[in-house]
């Protein structure tokens, strides 16, 4: 049964209390601060998917996109061509900055352009700059249907980090990657570190950029959509997740993880994190 979110009236210091009980429960806590968007995708219902935090990104549907059962709760299945648009907030850009991006996906098909589109802020142009969190396509046969993080960097091609093995098998699966400017990328599948590359030597490549932050589908570019695809529970942060805080988001769920989900000893919602204001 897909869940509604409700924002709470409640202030910010439950958010210590509950990383606190998090992490006494065994759960690797994450500083919901760091959080730059969260979209959990559990509306039901609109054209909107809200986003948790208090940057308000919350991303416009460009049909066709329907909301349907999630990996946890609800979730978004896109259609050729869709997708959903969180816009140009300079927020979603990552300049020389540090930062991970996580998303669940379902997937059983190869897109006959380069890419299907999980995650998208990426500027194509010559130099290219931004990132991608992408299903690679038939362009591509030696990769085709691996997962890829791409980066741009002012690379000719963009920096290209692939999966060991397909990924478009109709199956949940969950997606992260990391990016530390002083060190390297990494791509991890289903909670596991799969693939990393160092880019040091483009620590200084500022990767802001013009265009739209989109997820399921590239703004203007209808082949490169997750066809008859879905996603759930997806984010961007402004640090580097650790390896133990991503297993812990694939295995218990994003919600979870930050706390927007504290469980009471009666197993009831006690907390919830997002949006949460002073009045």
């Amino acid at each position: 049964m897909r869940g509604r979110y409700h924002k709470p009236s409640i202030f910010w210091s439950v958010i210590g209390a509950a990383v606190l009980l998090f992490t006494t429960q065994g759960h690797t806590a994450i500083d919901p601060t760091t959080a730059v968007a969260v979209w959990l995708f559990n509306e039901e219902g609109g054209d909107l998917a809200k986003d948790l935090t208090e940057n308000a990104l919350d991303a416009a549907f460009l049909d066709p996109v329907k909301w349907t059962d999630g990996k946890f709760d609800g979730g978004l299945e896109f259609k050729s061509g869709g997708l959903v648009n969180a816009g140009v907030s300079p927020l979603l850009n990552v300049g020389t900055a540090n930062f991970s991006m996580v998303a669940w996906f379902k997937y059983s098909k190869t897109a006959d352009d380069w890419h299907a589109t999980i995650i998208e802020k990426a500027d194509f142009a010559m130099p290219r700059h931004g990132y991608l969190l992408c299903v690679r396509g038939n362009l591509d046969p030696n990769n085709k249907g691996k997962p890829l993080f791409w980066f741009g960097l002012a690379q000719g091609a963009g920096v290209h980090l692939f999966g060991t093995s397909t990924i478009n098998d109709g199956k949940w699966h969950h997606l992260a990657a990391t990016a530390d400017r002083k060190g390297a990328m990494k791509l991890y599948r289903d909670g596991k570190l799969e693939a990393e590359k160092d880019i040091s030597a483009q620590q200084k490549e500022n990767e802001d950029n013009h265009k739209p932050f989109t997820i399921g589908g590239e703004a203007g570019v209808a082949s490169r959509s997750l066809v008859d695809g879905a996603i759930d529970e997806a984010a961007l942060f402004n640090v580097v997740l650790t390896e133990d805080q991503i297993t812990e988001i694939a295995q218990k769920g994003l919600a979870r993880t930050l706390g927007a989900e504290a469980v009471s000893p009666n197993d009831k919602l006690a907390t919830a994190w997002g949006k949460i204001k002073t009045e």
